[in-house]
């Protein structure tokens, strides 16, 4: 059975640190990778009859963030064998235990010190929902480079 790693992000690119290193962990098998965005939905009818996933994320994305993704999906492509980026827009711990089932998650990686940044108002942060889960949860700790030049930019992710 394939791992599928779930890893919160917030669309910056010091998020991807916890891409970098599921890939650095798995060593000899290729692994599954889920990148989650916590996001209400609109309460407005319009809004959810003309709702799209795809187009969400499209929003949501930014060149730098491609950009990082894609170099560290093509260094680490011998041990990524799918990537994809899904929103997870419900309420409850059930909700998100069924998010969780429905993309087959064996596991989920969180950072320890960094604290996810809001894309949008209506974003919102998973780990409280991923701690509950029944899931195991592997919390990373990554130094950050306080007054970096390179803060956010597509060289952060050579640096760490």
């Amino acid at each position: 059975m394939k791992r599928t790693v779930l890893i919160p992000t917030d669309f910056t690119i010091e998020s991807l640190n916890l891409l970098k290193y599921a890939a650095q962990s798995a060593e000899s098998e290729s692994i599954n990778l889920v990148l989650a965005h916590g996001l209400h939905l609109s309460d407005s009818i319009f809004d959810l009859l003309f709702f799209s996933r795809t187009e969400t994320v499209e929003k949501l994305l930014n060149e730098d963030f491609e950009a990082a993704g894609k170099i560290l999906r093509n260094k680490y492509a011998s041990r990524i064998n799918s990537f994809r980026i899904e929103i997870f827009s419900g309420f409850t711990q059930s909700a998100f235990q069924n998010f969780l089932s429905g993309n087959r998650v064996t596991e989920i990686l969180l950072p320890k010190t960094y604290s996810f940044k809001a894309v949008t108002q209506r974003s919102f942060d998973l780990a409280p929902f991923a701690r509950a889960s029944k899931y195991p949860v592997k919390e990373v700790d990554w130094q950050a480079i306080p007054n970096a030049p390179e803060k956010n930019k597509l060289a952060e992710v050579f640096l760490i």
